[in-house]
C-alpha cells in the first residue's frame, strides 16, 4: 500500500521552488545556452534566475568621446556621456531531422534584462514568436557587443568599432577593450566601475580583435599583430607583416577556426582574399596552404565565427560568408549585400551574392518551418 500511495502523489510543481533555492542552482550554471534554457522553464524561473554573477558582463556603460580628444577626456577624468551595450550571441539551431535545415539565429541581451531574437545578418527582422530553448539542439558560434539599437548619440561623439569582454586571471573581474578609431587607440574599461585605460605604443590604427586560447589579440592594417597584456596595460609585438606584401588588403578579420587563428585579408579592387594562419611557435603568419575542407567562416563587423558544413547541412564548405556588404565601398561598388567566396584555395574571383546561394542563404532567412511550428506567437 505506501508503494501505491507513493505512486499516486501528485507530481511537484517545480514552477514554485524558492527564489533562493533558484538562485543557488543558476549560479552553478556556467554555459550560457545552459542559463537560457533554465530560463525558459517557466517565468517565476526567468526572473529570479539572473544572479549578480550573470549580471556583471552586461549591461554597463561605455563612455562616448568627441572625436580627436579622447586622450583628452581621459587624462582630465571629464564626466561624459555614455551608451549601454547589448549582448548579442550567435546559436545554429539544429534539426531534429536531417531533411530539415537548421538556422542561425541571434539572441540579444538588453540593457534592461530583456531578452530579443532577430537575424544576424543585414535583414531586419525581429522573431515574434516564443521560442522554447529547451528541447533544440543549440551550437553558441559567438558573441558581439554593441550599443543598443534604439540609443541615439550626438553627432559629435565617436561609437566603439567593436567591443569584446575578457575576464581577469583571478575570474572576479571583468573588461571591456574597444577599439577607437580617431585617433587610433584601444580602450580598456572595467564593467564593474567603468574606469578607463588607453592602451599605448600603437602607431597605426588597429583594424581588429579577437579572443583566442584566452588571450587577446589585436591586428593593424598593417598586419602587425599583438596580444594585449591586461596586467601592466601594455601591448607586445607577436608577428610582424612580412607575408602581407605592402601591408596587404583593404581589411582584415581575425577568427578562429579548429583550433587555429586565421586571418582573412580582403582586397577590395580585386575582389580577393588571401588567409593567413598564426603560427605560435614562430609567432608569424603563415600562407594558408590547405583548404579550409569542410569549415565554413562567417565574417562581421562585430563578430566573425566558423561552423563545420556538417553542422550547417550545406553541401561543401571551404569558404567565407561576409555578413556585411563590405564591397559596396570598393570602387566597383558592389550592393552584394551579404556575399560569399568559394574555392579558396584556387586563386580565383569567386565573389556572389550569398542571395545566389539558397543553401547557404537560407540559413538567415526565412525561420524555417519546423521552427515556426513549435514556436508560440508573441
Amino acid at each position: 500500500m505506501k508503494g501505491r500511495a507513493a505512486s499516486m502523489a501528485p507530481a511537484a510543481d517545480w514552477s514554485e521552488l524558492p527564489t533562493e533555492l533558484l538562485h543557488l542552482i543558476s549560479e552553478r550554471i556556467d554555459t550560457e545556452i545552459d542559463l537560457i534554457r533554465f530560463r525558459s522553464v517557466c517565468s517565476n524561473w526567468r526572473s529570479s534566475s539572473i544572479p549578480k554573477h550573470h549580471l556583471n558582463i552586461l549591461p554597463f556603460k561605455f563612455p562616448l568621446f568627441k572625436f580627436r580628444s579622447l586622450s583628452d577626456s581621459i587624462n582630465n577624468n571629464n564626466t561624459l556621456p555614455f551608451c549601454y551595450l547589448s549582448k548579442r550571441s550567435l546559436f545554429l539551431i539544429k534539426p531534429p531531422q536531417q531533411q530539415h535545415r537548421p538556422w542561425l539565429i541571434r539572441v540579444t541581451q538588453k540593457s534592461l534584462g530583456k531578452t530579443k531574437l532577430s537575424q544576424p545578418s543585414l535583414i531586419s527582422f525581429d522573431f515574434p514568436y516564443v521560442l522554447d530553448f529547451n528541447p533544440l539542439s543549440v551550437l553558441h558560434l559567438g558573441c558581439e557587443f554593441l550599443m543598443e539599437e534604439d540609443f541615439r548619440y550626438p553627432s559629435e561623439f565617436m561609437c566603439p568599432e567593436k567591443v569584446i569582454v575578457v575576464t581577469c586571471h583571478h575570474g572576479k573581474k571583468l573588461l571591456a577593450l574597444s577599439i577607437i578609431k580617431y585617433p587610433p587607440y584601444l580602450l580598456l574599461i572595467r564593467c564593474s566601475d567603468g574606469h578607463r585605460f588607453v592602451i599605448p605604443n600603437l602607431s597605426t590604427p588597429i583594424v581588429d580583435i579577437c579572443l583566442f586560447k584566452q588571450q587577446i589579440y589585436a591586428i593593424d592594417k598593417t598586419g602587425r599583430t599583438f596580444t594585449v597584456v591586461i596586467d601592466d596595460l601594455n601591448v607586445e609585438l607577436v608577428a610582424e607583416p612580412e607575408p602581407l606584401v605592402g601591408g596587404g588588403g583593404d581589411i582584415k578579420f581575425l577568427v578562429e577556426s579548429e583550433g587555429d587563428l586565421l586571418l582573412v585579408d580582403v582586397y577590395h579592387d580585386d575582389l580577393m582574399i588571401h588567409v593567413f594562419t598564426f603560427d605560435e611557435k614562430l609567432k608569424k603568419w603563415v600562407k594558408f596552404k590547405k583548404n579550409l575542407r569542410d569549415r565554413v567562416l562567417f565574417l562581421g563587423d562585430g563578430c566573425s565565427f566558423s561552423a563545420s558544413a556538417s553542422d550547417l547541412c550545406v553541401s561543401r564548405g571551404n569558404c567565407v560568408i561576409f555578413m556585411n556588404n563590405i564591397f559596396f565601398f570598393s570602387h566597383m561598388k558592389m550592393n552584394f549585400g551579404m556575399s560569399i567566396f568559394f574555392h579558396l584555395d584556387q586563386g580565383r574571383r569567386q565573389l556572389s551574392p550569398l542571395s545566389n546561394y539558397p543553401d547557404y542563404y537560407n540559413l538567415f532567412w526565412p525561420p524555417p518551418e519546423w521552427i515556426v511550428k513549435s514556436c508560440i506567437p508573441n
